[in-house]
């Protein structure tokens, strides 16, 4: 399937999240790595604040399919999972500025003048649907390139069993392999895809 949204490299060159909980030389290798945030079938309905590898992310659907943004809003910096979605438009809770699909500002409220809507734009990151589920990666380098599910599918106790995923991994250390496959069953078992999801080392896709 190809990517909802093909947008190029979204985070500043050394960029690290907050309060991070990585090391500094393991958070851009497990960002270029492909995660589940959520089934694909979800409505939606109202943003969800989504965390990957320590980043806050807000998952929300539009009229032409799921997006997947920084959740934090360019004027201030305040969650847009705490706004609402109307019509076409992502709104800001806060001050009421909306956003395209695209992520760019279409209105600033006038109370923020002289500001424009040229100037604020939520940082985003691809929407790929793969095995009922979305996927995103925050420094996409390969967005062509997806897990594929194994042939292998161990049932688990949960009356959501998950299938065992192939990542592609083998280029990275031991312990940067461990550290993904642990957010990956985290991200998994949040999503409600099986208590004990099983994935699988691959040396290529």
């Amino acid at each position: 399937m190809s990517v909802e949204a093909a947008l190029p490299r979204p985070l500043p060159e050394g960029f690290l999240p907050p309060n991070c909980t990585y090391a500094e030389q393991d958070w851009p290798v497990l960002a270029r790595q492909w995660f589940p945030l959520v089934r694909a079938d979800d409505p939606l309905a109202k943003p969800r604040q989504v965390v990957l590898l320590n980043l806050r992310l807000a998952v929300y659907r539009m009229p032409d399919g799921i997006r997947i943004g920084r959740d934090m809003c360019p004027h201030r910096g305040l969650p847009l999972s705490s706004g609402r979605i109307e019509g076409e438009e992502l709104v800001c809770a806060y001050h009421g500025l909306r956003f395209g699909s695209d992520g760019q500002c279409r209105l600033v409220p006038e109370k923020l003048a002289p500001k424009t809507a040229d100037c604020f734009r939520i940082t985003a990151f691809p929407a790929i649907e793969r095995h009922g589920l979305i996927w995103t990666c925050l420094i996409p380098e390969d967005e062509a390139w997806m897990p594929t599910a194994s042939s292998e599918v161990e049932a688990t106790a949960s009356e959501d069993s998950a299938s065992a995923f192939k990542l592609s991994i083998e280029s990275i250390e031991d312990s940067q392999k461990e550290l993904a496959l642990n957010e990956f069953h985290r991200l998994l078992n949040e999503i409600g895809f099986g208590s004990t999801p099983n994935a699988l080392l691959s040396s290529g896709s």
